[in-house]
């Protein structure tokens, strides 16, 4: 019956033994497998069997005059139950009447037959019921692989890993065309050359390799950037035994490129579909999954470059600082020298007294305990210069911003000391800890102190000190000089890298500065008037409880 290959079932629900013996060979003349029932009660009974078989009822001739339920309670029943209402009604019965014919299409009959009728009209209106239930079932299996095909799409492009990319992009084609085989090739961006990716199965030879220059579809389609299907392989002009998928044991392959603007970066190939050819249909398939896979692969691509390029940044960045600790310590030397010898030569000479002879033991013990002293000295003078010194560890910890600034002054102490500056500090009791890198943090002071000692050539006072916001939101730490200035033009490119007033200096300190505050979520400002000094504050985010 008609063009589909599907041979309708069909089900007469008539009590009357002659129509019923004449529709059903009518319809086994034509092609259709036929069922019956004298009740309505029946009718439903061979429904509920038959439509949860694997070949459900295709078309139900009703009639409605019946012993016990009629044919209107059975179109109801059908319709209340989601098994049943997959099949299509015909009602077929002598009542004529237009309220019979509109009472039985209002509750969900597909079309109406008024007995007698024609043999060939019967066999024609279930042509056009069979061919709008196909059509219904290309379409509701068209809506089930594109719901499929945006859950797949969707979740390849929410994934910046690559080989998950690659897996979800196999798993999807497992999941939206059943195939004995697939291979995924990818272009390598640093040879240009196309790799095996994955398989399915797993265990692909290739995996890893490059795709060999001879003749294949893969190469064909790589080359030509355009799909290829066929199946028969075999017989196929382009098919190189051995190379795609299967070798020469495959029948059908459909095979598609992975394109990003016009450029081939790749492609997927299917090979020997379980369920009967490739079609056209399937080829739009795998090329608009392929359109999805392959704007996956590019943003994994790129955020796997750009992850690169930031930790070559962090990198970058971690051995400026390193560079700029070292400049400090460099700027520190003179002073660090002094304060070290100090030590030294106590030591020296308390260690040379009480080996004189004839001292007595209390004056001995009196030296060794200076000496003692000042080796003690020493080692906290070494200690806090080598944990300023060595590379940050970069690790975040609670950090008390006072004891931090105690610390940059300490190393600064002899310098300051030299250059005759003042210090005047006055620190803000009870500060709350904030996360913070100690050691970068001590570099930012340390680095404004020396900037502020460097601008003082004569001498002067240096006023540091801190302060809780009264919202609680920052601490700030203030250090004002009494130098000459900064004009609007200098502070504009202060925090500038390279930008220096001072014939020997880099121009990184304060930048790098700058960038530390600013990663720990925080600023330094600048204020100053020529000839009234420059105040810096550092300004520091407190987490809210």
């Amino acid at each position: 019956m008609g063009e589909s290959d599907h041979i309708p079932k069909i089900l007469i629900a008539d009590d009357d033994l002659q129509i019923a013996g004449l529709i059903r060979e009518v319809l086994q003349l034509a092609r259709c497998e036929v069922l019956e029932a004298r009740s309505g009660e029946e009718t439903l009974a061979i429904l509920q069997r038959e439509n949860a078989s694997d070949r459900p009822v295709d078309v139900l001739l009703l009639d409605i005059l019946m012993p016990g339920m009629s044919g209107y309670e059975v179109i109801s029943r059908m319709k209340a139950d989601p098994l049943l209402a997959t099949t299509s009604i015909i009602v077929t019965t002598a009542l004529t009447s237009i309220t019979d014919k509109t009472m039985g299409l209002g509750m969900g009959a597909d079309d109406y037959l008024t007995k007698p009728f024609d043999p060939r009209e019967l066999i024609a209106r279930i042509q056009v019921i069979m061919r709008m239930r196909d059509t219904e079932q290309v379409l509701r299996q068209r809506n089930r692989e594109l719901a499929l095909l945006t859950e797949i799409s969707r979740h390849i492009i929410s994934s910046l890993d690559l080989e998950e990319v690659l897996a979800a992009t196999m798993a999807g084609i497992c999941r939206i065309l059943p195939v004995d085989a697939a291979v995924l090739v990818l272009m390598d961006e640093e040879t240009g050359e196309m790799i095996f990716r994955k398989s399915i199965p797993e265990e692909h030879p290739h995996i890893g390799q490059p795709l060999p220059p001879d003749r294949s579809i893969l190469r064909h389609v790589v080359t030509t950037e355009q799909p290829y299907l066929t199946n028969d392989v075999p017989h196929d002009l382009i098919f190189a035994p051995g190379i795609d998928g299967k070798g020469a044991d495959s029948r059908a392959v459909l095979c598609v490129p992975l394109l990003i603007r016009e450029r081939v970066i790749g492609a997927l190939e299917l090979i020997d579909k379980r369920n009967g050819p490739f079609t056209e249909t399937d080829r739009d398939l795998l090329q608009t999954l392929a359109g999805s896979v392959a704007a996956a692969v590019e943003n994994a691509q790129l955020y796997a470059e750009l992850a690169d390029f930031a930790r070559a940044l962090e990198r970058s960045q971690a051995q400026l600082i390193q560079a700029e600790k070292m400049a400090a310590i460099g700027r520190l030397a003179a002073s660090l020298a002094h304060e070290i010898n100090n030590p030294l030569q106590a030591i020296h000479n308390t260690i040379h007294l009480a080996m004189t002879d004839r001292l007595p033991s209390e004056k001995r013990s009196e030296y060794l305990d200076m000496a003692r002293k000042e080796v003690e000295r020493l080692i906290e003078i070494v200690q806090r210069m080598l944990e300023f010194y060595r590379p940050s560890k970069g690790g975040i910890i609670q950090t008390d911003v006072n004891r931090v600034l105690q610390d940059a002054l300490a190393i600064a102490d002899k310098r300051l000391q030299h250059a005759h500056i003042q210090v005047h500090t006055h620190l803000a009791e009870g500060l709350p800890l904030i996360p913070a890198v100690p050691d970068q943090l001590a570099q930012v002071f340390l680095n404004i102190i020396i900037n502020a000692t460097d601008a003082m050539p004569e001498g002067g006072d240096l006023r540091i000190g801190t302060l809780l916001t009264e919202d609680r939101r920052w601490i700030l730490v203030a250090f004002r000089d009494s130098g000459p200035g900064l004009t609007a033009e200098q502070i504009a490119h202060i925090f500038e890298p390279f930008y220096t007033t001072k014939p020997s200096g880099t121009g990184l300190g304060l930048a790098i500065s700058y960038g530390i505050v600013e990663r720990h979520g925080g600023a330094i400002e600048v204020s100053s008037q020529p000839g009234q000094g420059a105040t810096f504050v550092v300004r520091l985010p407190v987490p809210p409880h």
